[in-house]
C-alpha cells in the first residue's frame, strides 16, 4: 500500500471559462497498516489549461476519503460528491466556496450504491430535470463496474437503474477488463461520451495497468444512458520492425512528461531534451523512503523499445563509490523491479530484477569493457521483456528476458522506465533517452 498513495482520481470540470481539477492526495505511514494513512482533499483552477499556470491548492475539509467531484449547480450554487471509506464506501454530497474551500452544509449520505462493495468514484449530472448519479463498483480489479441512479433532488433519495451494472466486463471474455470508474460528457455536438478505466488482458497479462478508454453513449430524453462496448486494437506497429502509419502519434506539446520517485533533490537534475545528467545517491531501487536517484517517463506502447547511452565518468568520480552503478530500469514500485546497469566498480553489466510476491528474484552478470559509452536497452511486446546491452557500438549482448506476467498484479498505474544512479554524489550523464520506439533489431 505504500505504492499506491499520492493523487486519486482526478475530476476535470469547466465552468465560465474558468477549468477546475478536484482530487485526493493519499498518504500512508510507513507502517503499511490498514487505516493507518490519511488523506487531503484540493481544488486547483486556471483559466489557461496549456499555460501550466495553477492556482495553489485550495484544501477542504473531508476525511477518511477519496474521488471528490464536483457540480455546477442551475443556481449558483456549487456541489462535492466524495467517497467515504471505510468500513463502508458511502456517497456523500455537501455544498462548498468553491474560492474557499469551505463547506456551506454538512456532509450527507445520498447513496450506498447498487451493489454496495466498494462504491465510489462518484460523478453527478444534472439533465432532463434529473440528477444523475454514476459510480464505480466492486472493487479496483476483476469485478468492477459502473452504476447509476437518479433523483430529482440532488440530496435524493436516489433510485437505482433497474439494469444495473450499467457497464461491467466481468465474466466475460473481452480484451479490455476491469472496466468501471467512468466519467460521462458531451462532445461539441451534444453526443454524449464516457471515459472509463480498464486494462487490456491479454492471458492474465495488463502490462500497461489501468488504461483510460472511451467509448460511445446513447442517452435518450429522461431515460437512463446506455454504454457501448469497450474495445481496443493492440498495440502499433502490430510486429517489431514492421512499422505501420500511426494514427495516435500525439504533437510534441503532448509527448510523455519526466517522472521522478516520491520527493527528488531536483537540484540533482539537470535535464536538456533526452540528455540527463544526475547526481548518485547511495538508494537503489528497492528502498521506499530513502531519495533515489531516478527519473523516467510512462511506458505508453505495448510494442517498443527504450534506450539510453550512459557516458564514461571522469576518472576522478569513479573513486571511492562517487559512482558505483548506473543503468535503465523497468519500475513498477520499490518491490517490483527490472534493471540493467553497468558496476563500475566489478566492471560488468548487471542484470537486476524482484517481484517478492510472486517469488522472482533474479541477479544476472557479464562482463563488459567500459568505452566511451554504454548503451541499455529494453525491448518489450504484450509479452515479454528484453534487455539488452553494448559498449559504444558493439553489437548489442542479450542479457535476460522476462514474462511480462511476472510484473504484471493488482495495479493502479502502469510502468515507467527510467533512468538511474547509485552513489555518493557523483555525476553520471545520459544521452539519447527514447522510450516506445520502434526496435532496432540490429543485433
Amino acid at each position: 500500500m505504500v505504492a499506491t498513495g499520492g493523487l486519486y482520481a482526478p475530476t476535470i470540470r469547466h465552468h465560465n471559462g474558468v477549468t477546475y481539477i478536484i482530487c485526493t492526495n493519499v498518504v500512508h505511514s510507513t507502517s503499511n497498516k490498514f487505516g493507518d494513512e490519511h488523506s487531503e482533499q484540493f481544488i486547483i483552477h486556471t483559466t489557461d489549461i496549456r499555460s501550466g499556470n495553477w492556482s495553489d491548492p485550495i484544501l477542504f475539509p473531508f476525511s477518511p476519503g477519496i474521488d471528490p467531484s464536483l457540480l455546477f449547480d442551475d443556481d449558483n450554487k456549487v456541489y462535492v460528491q466524495a467517497c467515504k471509506v471505510g468500513p463502508k464506501f458511502q456517497i456523500f454530497n455537501f455544498e462548498i466556496d468553491i474560492t474557499t474551500g469551505k463547506l456551506l452544509t454538512e456532509p450527507a449520505l445520498i447513496w450506498d450504491g447498487w451493489a454496495g462493495s466498494f462504491t465510489e468514484g462518484p460523478h453527478i449530472y444534472k439533465k432532463d430535470g434529473w440528477y444523475y448519479l454514476s459510480c464505480a463498483e466492486g472493487g479496483t480489479f476483476k469485478h468492477h463496474m459502473l452504476s447509476i441512479a437518479r433523483s430529482k433532488s440532488i440530496w435524493g433519495p436516489y433510485e437505482s437503474y433497474g439494469g444495473n451494472p450499467l457497464y461491467s466486463a466481468d465474466g466475460t471474455d473481452e480484451y479490455v477488463q476491469n472496466t468501471g470508474h467512468g466519467d460521462f460528457f458531451q462532445d461539441k455536438s451534444g453526443k454524449w461520451w464516457v471515459v472509463m478505466l480498464g486494462v487490456r488482458m491479454d492471458e492474465g497479462r495488463a502490462i500497461m495497468g489501468r488504461e483510460s478508454f472511451l467509448a460511445a453513449v446513447n442517452w435518450p430524453a429522461n431515460e437512463w444512458p446506455s454504454i457501448d462496448a469497450v474495445v481496443a486494437r493492440r498495440d502499433l506497429p502490430s510486429l517489431p520492425g514492421q512499422p505501420e502509419a500511426d494514427p495516435f502519434t500525439l504533437p510534441s506539446t503532448l509527448l510523455a512528461t519526466w517522472v521522478y520517485l516520491r520527493d527528488p533533490i531536483l537540484e540533482d537534475y539537470d535535464i536538456q531534451g533526452n540528455q540527463v545528467i544526475m547526481h548518485a545517491r547511495p538508494a537503489g531501487l528497492n528502498l521506499a523512503e530513502q531519495v533515489v536517484s531516478f527519473v523516467g517517463q510512462r511506458q505508453r506502447r505495448l510494442v517498443g523499445t527504450a534506450s539510453v547511452a550512459l557516458r564514461r565518468p571522469e576518472p576522478s568520480q569513479t573513486s571511492q563509490d562517487a559512482v558505483s552503478r548506473a543503468g535503465l530500469a523497468f519500475y513498477k514500485d520499490e518491490h517490483r523491479f527490472l534493471s540493467i546497469a553497468y558496476d563500475f566498480q566489478a566492471g560488468q553489466a548487471v542484470f537486476e530484477g524482484q517481484n517478492p510476491a510472486k517469488s522472482y528474484k533474479v541477479q544476472q552478470t557479464q562482463q563488459l569493457k567500459l568505452q566511451d559509452t554504454i548503451q541499455f536497452q529494453i525491448r518489450y511486446t504484450e509479452r515479454s521483456l528484453g534487455f539488452f546491452i553494448r559498449s559504444s557500438e558493439d553489437h548489442w549482448q542479450y542479457m535476460e528476458e522476462v514474462d511480462t506476467l511476472m510484473m504484471t498484479d493488482f495495479d493502479f498505474t502502469g510502468p515507467v522506465i527510467g533512468i538511474f544512479a547509485v552513489g555518493d554524489g557523483g555525476e553520471v550523464r545520459f544521452t539519447d533517452f527514447q522510450i516506445d520506439t520502434v526496435p532496432d533489431l540490429d543485433a
